[in-house]
């Protein structure tokens, strides 16, 4: 539901916040007057490794941006860059309020996220800068000298790597395999009311119960249309 709010909102705003807010790749063009809104995370699902190097990428590139914004540098944002004017320092001050903000968010929400060193390549990591005392050094010594480990590394999979060695090597496992397992993700849920909400419209509100369209529309099963023609009469000319 659109409130007045947002509608005077959409009145006052300007046309290259608009633009803004497209470069994003946001649903609504109103996202910059409302920080409080939540983004929530979007894409399949990933590894806590995966997720915490997309993380830190992305806080990395919100640095850059910021920067970029305050030496009038408006090149990753494509739409921006169409403008026949320069935008103007006020629009620059926003768009560098919006990404602090949006960094404060990350930090609010992931406030220390690191993995560990070795989970990826156990034999190019230095044992002395591993926290002492945990058995951590002693084991990573001990796998970098294990020349069966080493063979087992270049044919299996981090997960199926750390699995196997978890008898040999508890500590290491112990600590790796938590975090090659599966981040937990809105995305699907979120998928599902997306597509929900575009089924069941105000336009097509009378129709028929949307169950057998959204199953179509969340099913990961690619449509296999030939058959389906084929298997369709075409109809006589009168």
């Amino acid at each position: 539901m659109i409130t007045q709010q947002d509608s005077d909102t959409r009145e006052e705003m300007d046309p290259r916040q608009e633009l803004l807010c497209e470069d994003f790749g946001s649903d609504h063009i109103c996202l910059l007057y409302h920080t409080e809104v939540r983004w929530l995370s979007r894409g399949p699902n990933c590894t806590v490794t995966e997720f915490i190097s997309k993380l830190g990428a992305f806080a990395r590139k919100l640095d850059l941006w910021m920067k970029n914004v305050e030496s009038k540098r408006y090149g990753m944002f494509e739409l921006l860059t169409t403008l026949e004017s320069e935008p103007s320092d006020e629009l620059a001050q926003e768009i560098v309020h919006h990404l602090s903000l949006l960094k404060a968010e990350l930090k609010h929400y992931f406030p220390d996220v690191t993995c560990c060193a070795y989970i990826a390549n156990p034999f190019s990591v230095d044992p002395a800068n591993q926290p002492v005392g945990t058995g951590e050094q002693e084991e990573l010594i001990d796998i970098q000298a294990d020349e069966t480990a080493k063979t087992k590394h270049k044919e299996c999979s981090p997960l199926n790597f750390w699995v196997s060695m978890a008898s040999s090597y508890p500590t290491l496992a112990r600590h790796a395999v938590p975090q090659l397992l599966i981040f937990p993700s809105t995305w699907e849920c979120e998928q599902g009311f997306s597509a929900f909400m575009t089924i069941k419209s105000k336009s097509r509100n009378r129709l028929a119960a949307p169950g057998h369209d959204f199953r179509c529309a969340v099913s990961k099963v690619m449509p296999r249309i030939d058959q389906l023609v084929e298997k369709k009469q075409m109809q006589p000319s009168h």
